[in-house]
């Protein structure tokens, strides 16, 4: 046997046994078997151009579908919804690729679609980051126990708080339409769990805040 073909069926052989017993790759491990087999079923190299067929496609989709289904486990396991339709997107299609080049377009243009709604999603970031704390030192400001002559500069200090929490209001809803044109800040998102587990209040602190938010919208 010619020593070429020997170095390919072993080669085609480690390929396929590295995805064997990994529940994480059947398909993989199904699309690398036939490859091997087409390979091992070869007196002479030069029949595999006849029995590959399409299996190097169906092998590109077999491993984008291993590779998104466990994406997709983790975001839903973590309750990423946002992230989660990237991978969501690519299964929904990969079974239609008909080429390498389609297999790359479609997981391509579903993560640049998803990065885009990720974008926008991360404006919420401006709840945790900025307006909680604008309207805890509102709250310490307006309760902190001061002499009367210094009155005038709490009120000062309460105005140029509530100004900034109203810029920022503002200033969100203008970055967030040049991505969006119809964005709002829904303050009901802020619950669910990709944003709600980096807040550290308790929830009745946290709809305390965000009631004194909506009075800034």
């Amino acid at each position: 046997m010619d020593s070429l073909l020997t170095d390919y069926k072993a080669y085609y052989r480690v390929r396929m046994e590295r995805y064997e017993g990994d529940p994480n790759y059947p398909n993989s491990y199904q699309s690398e078997k036939a490859l091997y087999e087409a390979m091992n079923s070869c007196n002479e190299l030069s029949e595999f151009r006849d029995k590959v067929g399409n299996l190097m496609v169906e092998n590109a989709i077999a491993l984008v579908k291993d590779e998104e289904s466990a994406r997709l486990k983790y975001f839903e396991q973590h309750e990423e919804t946002v992230r989660a339709l990237a991978p969501k997107r690519i299964l929904e299609k990969i079974d239609s690729a008909q080429s390498a080049n389609d297999v790359a377009m479609i997981s391509s243009e579903a993560e640049q679609e998803v990065s885009n709604l990720i974008s926008i999603d991360g404006f919420y970031d401006i709840v945790r980051t900025d307006l909680i704390p604008l309207l805890e030192d509102l709250e310490v400001t307006k309760q902190a126990v001061i002499p009367s002559k210094y009155e005038q500069d709490r009120q000062r200090s309460i105005a140029e708080i509530e100004a900034s929490i109203r810029t920022r209001v503002q200033d969100v809803h203008e970055q967030a339409r040049h991505w969006d044109p119809n964005w709002s800040l829904d303050l009901s998102v802020i619950w669910e769990t990709r944003h709600r587990k980096k807040i550290a209040l308790d929830d009745a602190q946290l709809e305390k805040r965000l009631n004194q938010i909506k009075t800034y919208l």
